[in-house]
């Protein structure tokens, strides 16, 4: 077998998402579970730390509560992501009223973890995890 033959595929790398949600134990249950999904994870507890991220590291997907607590909401995360030249994927989420059609996919809170991984995975075309 000559080396021309041989094919090699590039390495598939995890998907890096943050998860932007001031309820630290639904931002850590949402990240539990993408991880479990086998993506990369970031957190960010509001929308300066979301900024700050944004600005600092590539993000693939950004799941957001637009009912964000003090300093920002989730609107001044959206305005930033839309104003930035490559695009962001997003998955939005809140308890309030449904955003405007430009804002989605849309998870109502409250919601089950495993809804906004299977979004997340059917938006950046990732693999459910195998079953063990």
């Amino acid at each position: 077998m000559s080396a021309a033959s041989v094919t090699v595929l590039p390495r598939r790398t995890p998907p890096t998402i943050l998860v932007v949600e001031g309820d630290v134990r639904i931002r850590y249950r949402v990240s539990d579970e993408l991880r479990a999904w086998g993506f990369k994870v970031l957190e960010a507890g509001s929308a300066p730390e979301a900024l700050t991220v944004l600005d600092a590291v590539p993000v693939d997907l950004l799941v957001l509560a637009l009912d964000l607590p003090v300093a920002g909401s989730g609107w001044d995360v959206v305005r930033h992501i839309r104003e930035r030249p490559a695009p962001t994927k997003m998955i939005v989420t809140s308890g309030e009223a449904d955003p405007p059609g430009s804002l989605e996919p849309f998870v109502r809170k409250p919601y089950q973890t495993a809804e906004v991984a299977r979004l997340a995975a059917d938006s950046l075309n990732w693999p459910p995890p195998t079953q063990a």
